[in-house]
């Protein structure tokens, strides 16, 4: 079930930490926002919310990555807030909303008690190394990181030859990746809609590209 956060406006915001360890503690279970900019079709949501009673929704704006790009007019930062947005809209329509945090992850996980954090699997070496620092962090207090396979249809070694070695040729691993699909992979994943009721969060600031040390664009999607 997706935890409601009450008293939350429509604009997109910024929560502290307090906030956040006010309404996260060892009875709720965090789904974690990376690359998995949606709520259809997501894997790690959809067990999150399979398996636990109270889930809240968290992105957080990576700093370690956010610090390192030159440009402050970055696309894919414009890109990112918009779909946050959303995201947002479509909890709130649920009676649910989205916590968003910005710091360092290991820092602001090391200051939460979560039950469990469900996330999906990043593979960016960055990504891979911070999830197994997040994962004893969180081993650490009790909890546990779980991460589930969403953006690919096959990972890595899912697909390999009868005698268990990569392919190098592009023809018979496409023979064998399309003889491992089936129906299940072309089934849509919706998350649960029902809601809990929830303590209060306090968000203090709206939360403008700005506020990131970014700039707005003006994003125009051209047909092809």
């Amino acid at each position: 079930m997706l935890k409601p956060l009450i008293n939350s406006k429509k604009k997109l915001k910024l929560s502290n930490l307090a906030n956040a360890n006010s309404l996260i503690d060892s009875s709720t279970s965090v789904f974690w926002f990376r690359r998995d900019l949606r709520l259809q079709d997501n894997a790690g949501l959809y067990y999150a919310l399979k398996e636990n009673k109270n889930v809240i929704p968290v992105f957080i704006f990576d700093s370690t990555i956010l610090d390192k790009l030159e440009d402050k007019a970055d696309k894919r930062v414009e890109f990112i807030h918009q779909s946050l947005s959303l995201i947002k809209k479509q909890l709130e329509d649920q009676g649910s909303s989205l916590l968003v945090l910005h710091g360092d992850p290991l820092t602001i996980y090391k200051k939460l008690d979560p039950k469990v954090v469900y996330t999906n699997h990043d593979y960016e070496p960055y990504a891979q190394k911070r999830d197994v620092e997040v994962s004893k962090i969180l081993s650490s207090k009790g909890s546990e990181l779980k991460t589930y396979k969403d953006q690919v249809i096959f990972e890595k070694n899912e697909v390999l030859k009868d005698d268990g070695k990569p392919y190098t040729i592009f023809t018979p691993y496409s023979r064998k990746w399309k003889a491992k699909v089936n129906k299940f992979f072309f089934k849509v994943i919706l998350p649960k809609s029902t809601l809990t009721p929830s303590r209060k969060l306090n968000h203090n600031s709206y939360l403008p590209l700005k506020k990131l040390v970014f700039k707005r664009l003006v994003l125009r999607f051209q047909s092809e």
